[in-house]
């Protein structure tokens, strides 16, 4: 007998065909596959019932229940609180199934109509990534298992990849600084001034001591591989999950630390990690002047490792071009071609968690990146940035639209001038799919928005937005792709197609922004009500 409860029905069938062995006191499976897949799709729960024997705490009959009501979106009903999930020491299946004693079986109904459409959707998404990640392929079955027997004996997982940085010949020219007009360093202190050279961030050391105790203090970490439904950021590291905690990579979880320091404001940089520095990533294509003139901007930056030009014309640059002497290592780095997805790929130049994305043309002062870079410090799983856009919902086309007028609410931080951990680097490049970078080059565009996609749909959180001035962008400068009407209408497709891709929207709105009290900013009448100051 099958039994699948539709949202207001109950599809109840005495008569088993073909029915399939199992133990004599489970339930059989009835028909083919494809018909109870059919059912399935048009069905918001699945009921398992777990085997009569309370001995018997797992089954190929309710597995095979099991999964197929995660590949279709159903809500597995477990009965039977007898049952051992698959997995259950590392996964939370309370987040994306219902398990309910046998004794219960009267309160059933109830139970359902009690879940809200939110709670119902979160986790049909919820069991969805479970079956893509852990069970939909021989592979990752096999991964799987191979992960959890890694995790249980503490063995490390392989580094993450990392793209060798082909540097271009440069040399430096005159000392930078010297120019009075491109001096822009503001005039509030907001910290501590970094005066130690340039140092890569710490390594993760306790490869070999790494429990899994340790897994669930550090829940905002770096996820593992990318998949099409959202990852609840509380669930125990699982597989390739731990690549990053206790990679060969080294680099410590997002959410690790050491411990405040009691110092007041100004005399602590805040966060848990107490010595640190940001690496700047700059993509540019053929303006050299605007270039140098942003380079030598960044001189006396404090905290700055270096700077990464990504450079991505085809031409390589001027033989007689003079680069500034910032005082600091400014590696330009040759690509294989023109992509706007070159601007994430995960050099390994960059040798520090945090990364500072950054357009040529990006005219930011000194005191706004630092307050930047506190806000990120304090923040480290989230896209920390300067302009904000939202997306709304198009009713008379029913369809996505990107929109980059003012207002209270955003849910896009664009990376043209943001802060980022190299983690996400890592997965724009390698793990999310290939059909998005896809996008990305065909139009010249969306880069940013494929990444606020993958970060919100990883983490689900919102960016933050920092202060910064009203126009960041350098005056004088050549005209910007994004300055085009087609721009626009190309990113409404972005956003339509993004969606496909992942089978929901990621974003996610927020009203919340950080606004350093100490900026003395005119605020416009019509723009002091959305303010939030932190």
């Amino acid at each position: 007998m099958d039994i699948t409860t539709f949202w207001y029905q109950v599809l109840v069938e005495f008569t088993c065909k073909n029915p399939r062995a199992s133990f004599p006191t489970e339930w059989a499976l009835c028909g083919e596959r494809e018909d109870r897949l059919e059912v399935l799709k048009a069905s918001t729960f699945a009921l398992v019932i777990a085997a009569g024997d309370g001995q018997l705490v797992a089954s190929a009959g309710c597995g095979m229940r099991l999964f197929e009501a995660l590949e279709v979106g159903a809500i597995p009903v477990v009965l039977g609180d007898h049952s051992k999930l698959p997995y259950h020491h590392f996964i939370r299946w309370t987040e994306a199934a219902l398990l309910v004693p046998k004794q219960r079986v009267t309160e059933l109904h109830f139970l359902l109509r009690s879940l809200s459409d939110n709670d119902m959707l979160a986790m049909r998404r919820q069991g969805r990534f479970l079956w893509e990640t852990y069970f939909s392929t021989s592979e990752n079955v096999l991964n799987t298992i191979l992960a959890s027997i890694r995790t249980s004996i503490q063995v490390p997982a392989a580094p993450i990849k990392e793209e060798p940085a082909q540097e271009i010949p440069h040399k430096a020219g005159k000392l930078a600084g010297t120019d009075a007009n491109l001096a822009d360093n503001g005039d509030l202190d907001l910290g501590p001034v970094e005066t130690e050279p340039p140092y890569a961030s710490p390594r993760f050391l306790r490869n070999f001591t790494y429990t899994a105790a340790d897994t669930y203090r550090a829940w905002n970490r770096a996820p593992g591989p990318f998949h099409l439904f959202p990852h609840t950021p509380l669930d125990p590291v699982l597989p390739s999950e731990a690549k990053f905690l206790g990679s060969g990579t080294g680099f410590r979880p997002i959410g690790g630390g050491t411990g405040g320091s009691g110092k007041e404001f100004q005399a602590a940089l805040g966060g848990n990690v107490p010595r640190e520095q940001f690496t700047v990533v700059m993509l540019t294509y053929e303006r050299e002047e605007v270039l140098m003139n942003s380079l030598e901007r960044l001189n006396g930056l404090p905290y700055l490792n270096k700077v990464v030009v990504v450079w991505n014309s085809p031409k390589p640059p001027s033989d007689d071009l003079l680069w500034p002497d910032i005082g600091l290592p400014i590696v330009v780095v040759r690509t294989e071609k023109n992509s706007l997805n070159n601007r994430f790929l995960p050099w390994d130049a960059v040798e520090t968690e945090a990364i500072l994305s950054i357009d040529d043309d990006a005219h930011l002062r000194h005191d706004e990146i630092m307050f930047g870079f506190r806000v990120w410090r304090e923040a480290r799983d989230r896209i920390v940035g300067f302009p904000g856009r939202y997306h709304a919902w198009d009713i008379n086309h029913q369809s996505w639209l990107y929109n980059s007028n003012y207002s209270c609410e955003l849910s896009m931080v664009l990376t043209g001038a943001a802060f980022f951990h190299k983690y996400y680097a890592y997965l724009y490049s390698y793990v999310m799919p290939q059909a998005i970078r896809d996008m990305v080059d065909e139009y010249i565009n969306c880069e940013d928005i494929a990444m606020n996609f993958l970060v919100s749909h990883i983490t689900r959180k919102p960016p933050i937005k920092v202060t910064s001035r009203w126009t960041f962008r350098c005056p004088g400068c050549p005209q910007a792709l994004s300055h085009d009407d087609s721009h626009f209408h190309e990113r409404h497709k972005c956003i339509n197609f993004f969606v496909k891709v992942y089978g929901y929207m990621p974003l996610l709105y927020t009203q919340f922004r950080v606004d350093s009290v100490l900026f003395k900013t005119r605020l416009p009448h019509d723009k002091t009500k959305c303010f939030k100051f932190i």
